[in-house]
């Protein structure tokens, strides 16, 4: 064959030198830069315009599945270009891909919270196969920011606080979409979560210990797992912009850790070097800089990577060896991923919004929904309940996570109630919007709620994308809570939902509180005037079927905290994993009757912690011991045994603490987990194996080394310790 790239039994490897070997400088450039939407491209080909040959596009589709569309782009680049190089086509896919036709699943920081990596695997199954149908072949997920600071809008994007759960959820994320043909892009890089005064694209003011610590260990999981492709973040990092950054993306993304695969600029990156961190002058200028970091691929468009760029490459003031570096790297891609074969949406693959995908939606949200105060009032019994009134913000178009499409299936917590008692049992009223509210909203409430045996107020978040008063007009702008860019001052019930809040529970009503949370909430004075609170960080499309079968007992709740939840926003941050001194020194919290140590009116503690969550049941640990292995490992053994009458999916969680270390360690670290099903008096040995990665500290020269000596492993309420040499 005269054309080796052209060869599917060549290696990618192969294959891409071939093809680099042929393209002009202008067809390399190309390979380095977006379009803003296929629909403009789809329209240049229609209307017989010409289209320039760039590496990819934003499937934006207006956020419907047209299979002409893409179709019609990758028939163009195949067979109408000079090499025939398909185009990338990228869209988001956080926990569905963004099509008003494809499965909607829980919000990731609900997903970290069940703690099911077996359901979860099976989740991300048919996001390939709903993105290789539609035929988008790159995605910009898994997200793998470990929000620091809950007033931080994307918090709910995040798994949860902790870098193991993240790490182990993200590189499942990974490995499964992949298997489709899919490019998985492992962002945000890094320390994103971390943002000054919780305000999206702020300075992160960490050293590289911490960095090292918490924020990387994620991303080097999803590095060994094959991640194609990899976004850094907005931010920046001690004065570093990081979409510049030759420390991370160059010394340590790819000369420590090997990395070889293709990074892709977040939207407008780059011209933020510019105009917002003032390290460039103009765009050649942060063209160079992006480049000289790494950077491969430039989007939404042309800025840094523009016509000044390519004259300065033809000109040689821009070394093509850089140029052929990211081209080779991008092109190695596609061939990894299958493009070259097969780049056109086939509704075929795996179908889009199966029986199968609603069954795991629904299953994933049960898991994920958390029970977080139960004055014996759950499960309810749909037989004598009496009329439920349900009110609030959240209850008929419920918040189901941003990044996300609202599809035709979507059932909000009303509907999920009313399939369950019928019509004339359940009562409605909004009561409020999520940030205002007005005289007659209230009263309506009320009344409705007077009518009533039992309230279910149903407040909480709301997305640009992501439900709540999201699509239902104009009262709705301006509402929004949550989100890229809708960061918080206050963690605590909105304006409008306090005043509903209050004029509500004041008519004494057993009452039940359903928040969806977009972040990590504060709201225990609330929590402490109802008889029973469940929380969700976002519901998927099954949302209101989820909350039925568990506020009716079909199953019990076993979602647990994937963040430590703050008693107000002047206690955070309060992530678990704090080191010793974080929670203060005296340890004695003061009230405005007996003011104390550490904070005088308050204690520095979590309202709820880390792991936090209840159940129907009860769950008994017992037996648990260690034993170092012969080739160094720690085996690990608990006994858990259900002890009440209900079935559980129990999450078992292990923690190691070190005692002493050379640098001053967490008070504890998550490194195992494990879901574990308990019939009513069932009980199960469960077992874990530590290796030395979960031993581990960053020394004073920036690396990682093995602790030694004695250590505790905790599970559940039991701890044993280990000695290592």
């Amino acid at each position: 064959m005269d054309m080796l790239y052209k060869d599917a039994a060549q290696p990618s490897d192969a294959r891409a030198r071939d093809l680099l070997s042929r393209m002009t400088v202008d067809e390399k450039i190309d390979q380095m830069v977006f379009f803003d939407k296929i629909e403009t491209v789809y329209d240049d080909i229609k209307a017989g315009r010409e289209v320039p040959c760039r590496a990819g596009m934003w499937g934006d589709l207006n956020n419907t599945h047209r299979e002409d569309v893409i179709n019609t782009v990758q028939d163009y680049f195949l067979n109408k270009t000079r090499l025939g190089i398909p185009a990338l086509i990228g869209f988001e896919a956080l926990h569905g891909l963004f099509f008003n036709r494809a499965t909607v699943f829980p919000q990731n920081a609900g997903i970290g919270g069940s703690f099911d990596i077996a359901l979860y695997r099976e989740m991300c199954e048919i996001i390939g196969k709903e993105c290789r149908a539609a035929g988008i072949r790159q995605v910009y997920a898994p997200v793998l920011d470990i929000p620091h600071d809950p007033r931080w809008g994307r918090s709910q994007e995040a798994y949860g606080e902790d870098p193991y759960l993240v790490a182990e959820m993200g590189a499942t994320y990974v490995r499964e979409v992949q298997k489709s043909g899919i490019a998985a892009t492992a962002k945000h890089f890094v320390a994103y979560g971390a943002p000054e005064n919780g305000l999206n694209c702020a300075p992160a003011h960490i050293g590289e210990r911490e960095v090292r610590e918490v924020f990387l260990e994620p991303f080097k999981k999803c590095v060994d797992a094959g991640v194609h492709s990899l976004m850094p973040s907005y931010n920046e990092v001690d004065g570093e912009p990081c979409h510049s950054s030759i420390k991370y993306l160059r010394e340590i993304l790819r000369d420590e850790w090997g990395f070889e695969g293709v990074t892709i600029t977040d939207w407008g990156g780059v011209k933020m070097l510019q105009y917002r961190h003032a390290v460039a002058e103009d765009a050649l200028a942060s063209g160079k800089l992006s480049l000289a970091a790494g950077l491969d691929i430039e989007e939404p468009s042309p800025f840094g990577y523009g016509d000044e760029f390519r004259a300065a490459v033809k000109s040689g003031k821009i070394d093509i060896g850089a140029i052929n570096a990211a081209v080779y790297r991008i092109l190695k891609m596609k061939f990894d991923i299958g493009l070259f074969e097969d780049p056109k949406a086939d509704p075929t693959y795996g179908g889009m919004h199966t029986e199968r995908a609603v069954r795991v939606a629904r299953e994933l949200d049960e898991r994920s929904i958390l029970l977080i105060k139960n004055d014996s009032l759950l499960p309810l019994d749909e037989h004598t309940v009496g009329t439920v009134a349900v009110i609030g913000n959240n209850a008929e178009n419920s918040f189901i996570g941003d990044y996300i499409g609202r599809t035709r299936h979507c059932v909000g917590f009303l509907e999920g109630i009313r399939r369950r008692l019928g019509d004339d049992r359940v009562l409605y009223a909004k009561g409020c919007r999520n940030i205002t509210t007005t005289d007659e909203m209230i009263a309506e409430a009320v009344e409705t709620a007077e009518r009533a045996d039992l309230v279910m107020l149903v407040l909480g978040d709301a997305s640009p994308s992501g439900g709540g008063d999201f699509g239902l007009g104009a009262d709705a702008l301006g509402e929004y809570t949550s989100g890229e860019g809708y960061d918080a001052c206050d963690l605590g019930l909105s304006p409008s939902q306090r005043r509903l809040f209050d004029a509500v529970t004041a008519l004494g009503k057993p009452t039940l509180l359903v928040y969806y949370a977009g972040r990590p909430c504060a709201i225990k004075d609330a929590v402490d005037r109802v008889e029973g609170c469940m929380l969700s960080f976002g519901g998927g499309e099954q949302s209101g079927i989820a909350f039925a079968n568990l506020i009716f007992g079909d199953r019990s709740p076993s979602a647990r905290l994937s963040f430590s939840l703050p008693l107000s926003v002047g206690s955070i941050p309060c992530y678990y994993n704090h080191k010793g001194p974080h929670r203060g020194l005296y340890g004695a919290p003061g009230t405005e009757e007996n003011p104390g140590h550490d904070y005088v009116l308050s204690s520095p503690e979590p309202w709820l912690p880390f792991g936090y969550g209840l159940s129907y049941t009860s769950v008994a640990y017992s037996d648990l011991c260690a034993e170092l292995q012969p080739g160094g490992e720690v085996r690990v053994r608990v006994r858990v045994e259900n002890t009440g009458s209900y079935a559980i999916d129990e999450s078992v969680l292990l923690f190691v603490k070190m005692l002493y270390c050379p640098i001053t360690p967490p008070i504890k670290k998550l490194r195992k987990f494990q879901k574990v099903s308990l019939l009513p008096g069932e009980a199960r040995d469960v077992e874990f194996i530590l290796s030395d990665e979960d031993f581990t500290y960053i020394d004073y020269h920036m690396q990682t080394k093995r602790n030694t000596g004695r250590q505790k492993i905790l599970v559940g309420d039991l701890a044993c310790a280990i000695e290592l040499g």
